[in-house]
């Protein structure tokens, strides 16, 4: 967690876009999302797929561990807030966007129930040795039936250390592999970004369904 503080006091936050994700955009349509249902956003930092989102008639629920990434989204989207403190997060709200900062792996159960979530970064900044606590997250603040969109990152782990980790598409199978269903949508060679001197470098889309 130090790291991602760091990085924000620093203003090396590189991940974020200034505009929406073209792999969102092109695929969330198509994943069946309950209308006007609420979306969890993992480790939404400060992202512009939540106005997105938005736009489409859903009400967000972000979660950071981060206070300045949540500060920022609204003042950067002019949004007034509410902050109230439960179960050691700190909750802002202006609807439609609820943002909760916090450490992501100690929200109790069921402190959300979202129809649906989305993760463009949340898993590739997390090790190996975080993400099935990751997923058993999502299990237990997600409905029967909710439906993610997941877009991956993946590369030769040994050449770059991470954050953005490697997540490899036999990885994303493995993990959401008991009560889930898994389906690759699309993957995409990354070209552009070979200049980080990777050999190859890829990035997946999936469709993730809850049993």
């Amino acid at each position: 967690m130090e790291f991602w503080h760091n990085r924000w006091n620093s203003q090396q936050t590189g991940w974020h876009r200034a505009e929406f994700n073209d792999l969102l955009v092109k695929h969330w349509s198509s994943i069946g999302a309950t209308s006007q249902g609420e979306v969890l956003v993992p480790l939404c930092g400060k992202s512009l797929d939540m106005v997105w989102l938005a736009e489409q008639g859903h009400t967000i629920v972000g979660l950071d561990m981060v206070k300045q990434a949540v500060e920022t989204f609204f003042e950067e989207q002019g949004l007034e807030v509410e902050s109230t403190e439960h179960d050691h997060h700190t909750w802002h709200v202006h609807p439609p966007f609820t943002l909760l900062h916090g450490n992501v792996f100690d929200l109790k159960p069921k402190t959300i129930q979202a129809d649906a979530w989305y993760d463009r970064a949340a898993m590739i900044a997390l090790p190996l040795e975080s993400r099935e606590a990751y997923v058993a997250q999502l299990r237990q603040q997600t409905k029967p039936g909710a439906v993610g969109l997941l877009i991956t990152f993946a590369y030769p782990q040994e050449q770059m250390q991470g954050p953005p980790f490697s997540l490899q598409d036999e990885h994303v199978f493995e993990l959401f592999s008991e009560g889930f269903h898994v389906e690759c949508l699309e993957t995409r060679e990354l070209e552009d970004e070979k200049e980080r001197g990777l050999s190859s470098l890829s990035t997946s889309v999936f469709k993730i369904q809850k049993n």
